[in-house]
């Protein structure tokens, strides 16, 4: 029988603090592929009907910020994140199958901007399913100065926490919990409770920080990711007309750089 790809104290540290990194989980060959697979996709034209690109304004001019919507075209990634030790370790954290809610690369260039206090949950109405789980893979290093994650241990725990009215905490929220960095080198993985409360700076380097985050959902819940594309197809028709659909980074009022219109 396979080994589990998460230990017992792995496990309960995502239970306690809302999260847990996994240095290494992907072997060098592994994320040699994923890379690969992150710099075609970025390559990719713009299209309206299927993948999305979107582009933020920094000091250097516009480079891209995000890419959702992916997997259906792209067979490597979908059987990467469908399958194999992310989805195996899904189902040791949900306790029964996992499956894909969204995916999306935040590339964060130079200059690219950070999110300012969130929880995930607060962007997901009900009929999305009660919990999702997101796992983030490392495709380059992710550290202070290019701007890593930031979370609060064990505050999931209480749910969802007051916010400001645009999705985001409260400031006097965010200004009383305490916050811990989750650093990783390429290839590392973090998983993340879509309750626990992160965030993130501007990536004040000269490298990119470019990750793939996957968000999952309990398979017993059914497959949501078609209808939340579709609310996300709505939302952003409301908040731009552009071809290439790179006008809105999100549906809450986190992201803290400049979209490109």
């Amino acid at each position: 029988m396979e080994t589990p790809p998460l230990t017992i104290d792995q496990i309960q540290r995502f239970q306690a603090d809302g999260f847990v990194a996994c240095a290494d989980f992907l072997d060098a060959a592994m994320h040699a592929e994923v890379r690969g697979w992150v710099d075609e996709i970025s390559a990719w034209p713009d299209r309206v009907d299927g993948h999305q690109h979107y582009r933020e304004q920094t000091d250097r001019g516009p480079v891209m910020a995000r890419t959702e919507r992916f997997l259906a075209f792209h067979d490597g990634m979908r059987g990467f994140l469908t399958a194999g030790r992310i989805i195996s370790a899904l189902g040791q954290l949900f306790g029964e199958s996992a499956a894909v809610f969204k995916e999306k690369i935040n590339y964060k260039n130079p200059g690219g901007g950070g999110f300012v206090p969130h929880q995930d949950a607060a962007a997901y109405r009900s009929e999305f399913g009660s919990l999702h789980i997101t796992c983030l893979v490392a495709i380059d290093a992710n550290t202070e100065t290019n701007g890593c994650l930031w979370f609060a241990p064990g505050e999931h725990l209480r749910g969802l926490l007051p916010e400001n009215g645009r999705g985001c905490l409260a400031d006097e929220v965010a200004g009383g919990l305490t916050w811990v960095p989750a650093t990783l080198e390429p290839g590392g993985v973090l998983f993340f409770s879509s309750f626990v409360p992160h965030k993130s700076s501007a990536n004040n380097s000269d490298l990119p920080r470019r990750s793939l985050y996957i968000t999952y959902g309990k398979a017993s819940e059914g497959d949501r990711r078609e209808a939340y594309y579709a609310d996300r197809s709505r939302v952003m028709e409301q908040h731009g007309s552009t071809p290439d659909r790179s006008v809105l980074i999100s549906t809450i009022s986190h992201f803290q750089g400049k979209t490109v219109e």
